[in-house]
């Protein structure tokens, strides 16, 4: 099919190259395309055969099932990946100068949202787009999202680990620490630097109330944080108390040059 766009489920555990493969020995005159952006015109018109594939997003439809306390993970997970009709992929790049000690400052967001004529998986593993939308993302909306990701990604960590629906406590370890260890080496700062200055707020009046809510975010994470080092401090085995007291020592860093 020409100049067509389709999403594809993958089998199980199959790694992205994986699934590259396969697809060129089936088009085994195809030339992959190694980027995601979109394909300029000189392509849609060549006769040669062009294969474009990346890794897309599902769009849950049942977001309240996914945010609702009590519902069983194996339930959320369930509604992570099926009976899904829109898919996204971002791209992100830089707009105007870019601050090599800010980059967040230029951060902006490509992201492609890509509507299906039928829902995931169905009769067909694969099924066409119907519609594309495309949608740009400043530089603070970009902040904003991936505070509330995290966030989001924290609590559900904290709250398997709370009742003991994670064998190991890795997982919570490692995002403790790396959200501690990002603000600490300037992850908080740079946001700071970027959007709470006076001539970003001159700048942009229209902004108030986002800056307003990364600030809302970034307190949140904190008591976050603060929760998740104590449940964290219940179940970390012997030979892990030495990382713990250091998350804790960061931690209080971290508070500090969130001005808390």
């Amino acid at each position: 099919a020409q100049n067509k766009e389709f999403v594809c489920r993958g089998h199980d555990y199959e790694r992205l190259e994986a699934f590259q493969q396969r697809m060129l020995n089936e088009f085994p005159h195809a030339i992959a395309m190694q980027h995601a952006n979109q394909p300029d015109e000189t392509i849609f018109q060549a006769e040669a055969q062009y294969l474009q594939i990346y890794a897309v997003t599902p769009i849950p439809e049942n977001q309240e099932v996914l945010q609702r306390d009590g519902i069983p993970n194996n339930i959320k997970s369930f509604y992570k990946v099926n009976h899904i009709w829109r898919f996204r992929y971002d791209r992100p790049f830089h707009k105007g100068t870019k601050d090599k000690e800010n980059e967040f400052k230029s951060l902006w967001v490509e992201r492609t949202t890509l509507i299906l004529v039928q829902s995931l998986p169905g009769i067909s593993r694969w099924f066409e787009v119907e519609k594309r939308e495309v949608v740009e993302m400043s530089p603070l909306e970009n902040a904003i999202e991936v505070l509330e990701n995290k966030n989001q990604q924290l609590r559900t960590l904290i709250s398997q680990c709370q009742t003991r629906q994670m064998q190991n406590i890795n997982p919570l370890t490692m995002c403790l620490n790396g959200v501690i260890d990002a603000a600490v080496n300037g992850g908080v700062a740079r946001y700071q630097e970027a959007f709470f200055v006076k001539e970003y707020i001159l700048n942009h009046p229209e902004d108030g109330e986002k800056i307003t809510r990364l600030r809302e975010l970034m307190l949140e994470q904190a008591q976050i944080l603060e929760f998740g080092l104590a449940v964290h401090e219940k179940v970390v085995p012997q030979d892990m108390r030495p990382l713990h007291k250091k998350l804790v020592d960061q931690f209080f860093v971290m508070k500090s040059s969130l001005g808390i």
